[in-house]
């Protein structure tokens, strides 16, 4: 449900970003969380804040935490997933989201 700002309440993702970027929650731990947390979202996110939590979807998705497993550029590892949830983060700010 928006907000007086017009803003789904997205408390939960925040919240996992937030401990995440704090080192609180492993990478292993955020992807799996997040990936499971937007896969099982029953609501439609605003046209603003959608992109912002599928681009990190994307990003958790090509995140890959055993170093011989990562064979291509996408993979990413700790640092790099770290670095998207950070831009991530930062977008949400962005758009109202403290």
């Amino acid at each position: 449900m928006p907000d007086d700002t017009g803003l789904p309440e997205i408390n939960s993702y925040i919240g996992l970003i937030d401990r995440f970027l704090r080192r609180s929650v492993s990478a292993p731990d955020f992807r799996l969380t997040y990936l499971r947390m937007v896969k099982n979202e029953q609501r439609i996110l605003g046209g603003r804040v959608f992109p912002v939590l599928q681009e990190l979807f994307e990003d958790a998705d090509r995140y890959v935490a055993e170093p011989r497993l990562r064979t291509g550029p996408e993979d990413l590892d700790d640092e790099g997933l770290m670095s998207c949830a950070a831009r991530a983060r930062g977008a949400l700010r962005v758009l109202g989201y403290n």
